[in-house]
């Protein structure tokens, strides 16, 4: 653990302005009570683990570590009782129980189950022999076999001039063009200064990966806590809000288009959408591709600290003559900034985890996790709250990345106000219709940190963020 000098020094300018507002003025705009899911305050709630844990009495205690291929499984029996030997229960499903699992017979632990795909999580339970009877089941408790790799920040003539690589930074936006294998950061903070330039890292999956960049030709100013989306059928980038300086005096409610975003020379516009979100950073944004929609959830809405749960939706997001329209939706998560989300294309909904806000004692981290699911012409939508239903146990936290893989949320860092927790696991959350389990991914990967940015390149390919130390610029790669 560092000291709490070194995390106050990282923590970024902006987010110290923004808790000095909220703290001297309460709250500002709307109340943030509630949120569901649980939630704390402070650096001391986070943690997490992939213990399952005990199910009922008598029942052994079982967790999994992922490797690549392979989950590694500890089980030790119920206090004040012995067992030679597990039997165990696995399947794809979180929802795996003694009648629907595959039965592993007889084990020790540890036991290494061997065979697995990389990406995919198990999900077991166990019983202790006893005789020629078992006891009750474990607790659910869930593991996704894979393998970080760290990309050595490429360069395009090695060794690196650090001029030829993007400044470590965090709050900026990072987008995926699946065409051109191609990911594209703007903008965020480093160096104490609101960033403008705009990185390009060509062969995004392959090893040959090498950063392009700075262009800043006819950029806007620089900015922090934004978002983009992107079109990569017609490579257009489409970025809104943030902050343009540091200490949250200057937020805008500024939509700009970039076209030929994925090459050595992007055009800037500024979009006209009519009226629309009022200025924001620490929102959130995702893209209906099928339909050119970007989704805008929540934010900071003001200096002194005011906080949103508006949904807006843009028409015709990366295409000529885009326009706003707020969504009307009742019930649904508090007030809050900073959040992890993620988008489901095929069945329509948003995705969000956690975040900051203000519960009943004060400044709060949130813990709950909330689908938004829209009708066919996205003019309404519901909420859902998710439960936690077994596996790892997902501490409180704001400022995480998450991506939806198909078929899981996959989420990465997050921590306090102006610190990263931690925890630097990987979590796969497997979503059923009130409930979400959450298994564990491999370690040896990124060091914790907030404020990082992901893109499907790959699985799940990390860029920056800000650690214990301060702003990162390494670069991760999930296999």
């Amino acid at each position: 653990m560092k000291p709490s000098s070194v995390l106050q020094q990282a923590i970024p300018p902006l987010l110290k302005a923004f808790m000095m507002l909220l703290l001297l003025s309460g709250c500002g705009g709307e109340s943030a009570t509630g949120g569901g899911g649980g939630s704390c305050a402070g650096v001391t709630c986070l943690g997490g683990g992939g213990t399952g844990g005990g199910g009922s009495p008598g029942s052994p205690t079982l967790s999994v570590t992922p490797g690549e291929g392979e989950n590694v499984l500890t089980m030790a029996p119920a206090a004040g009782t012995t067992a030679a030997a597990f039997n165990l229960y696995w399947s794809t499903s979180s929802q795996v129980t003694i009648a629907t699992g595959t039965k592993i017979s007889g084990v020790t632990s540890p036991f290494t189950h061997t065979g697995l795909t990389n990406g995919a999580p198990i999900f077991y339970i166990a019983t202790a022999v006893l005789g020629s009877s078992q006891s009750a089941s474990s607790a659910v408790a869930g593991g996704m076999p894979g393998k970080w790799t760290a990309l050595a920040n490429p360069c395009p003539a090695p060794p690196c001039d650090p001029s030829s690589l993007p400044p470590a930074r965090d709050s900026h936006t990072a987008v995926y063009d699946s065409t051109s294998d191609k990911m594209i950061v703007f903008g965020g903070e480093s160096a104490s200064q609101a960033l403008n330039d705009f990185w390009v890292l060509q062969n995004a999956t392959e090893t040959s990966a090498t950063w392009s960049g700075p262009i800043t030709t006819n950029a806007p100013p620089g900015r922090v806590g934004h978002t983009a989306v992107y079109n990569d059928q017609i490579h257009q980038m489409t970025v809104f809000g943030g902050s343009l300086d540091l200490d949250g005096t200057s937020l805008t409610s500024e939509l700009r288009g970039v076209s030929n975003a994925d090459s050595n020379s992007p055009q800037w516009s500024a979009s006209l959408a009519g009226a629309g979100p009022s200025s924001r950073w620490g929102h959130a944004a995702v893209y209906d591709s099928a339909t050119d929609r970007m989704i805008v959830f929540g934010g900071t809405t003001q200096t002194n600290g005011a906080l949103s749960k508006e949904v807006w939706v843009l028409d015709q997001a990366t295409t000529l003559g885009p326009q706003w329209r707020q969504i009307t939706t009742t019930g649904g998560p508090s007030v809050r900034c900073c959040m992890a989300a993620a988008y489901d294309a095929a069945t329509r909904r948003l995705i969000l985890f956690g975040g900051f806000g203000f519960g009943q004692t004060g400044p709060t981290l949130f813990g709950d996790l909330w689908t938004l699911t829209f009708d066919a012409t996205f003019s309404t939508a519901a909420w859902q709250e998710l439960t936690p239903s077994g596996g790892a146990t997902l501490s409180s936290r704001c400022c995480a990345v998450s991506l939806w893989d198909g078929s899981n949320l996959l989420l990465f860092g997050g921590g306090d106000i102006g610190s990263p927790s931690s925890d630097d696991k990987l979590y796969a959350l497997r979503l059923e219709s009130t409930t979400f389990t959450a298994a564990d991914g491999p370690a040896g990967g990124p060091a914790a940190r907030i404020f990082p940015t992901a893109v499907p390149a790959g699985r799940f390919l990390l860029f920056g963020g800000s650690g214990a130390s301060g702003p990162l610029n390494d670069l991760w790669r999930l296999e």
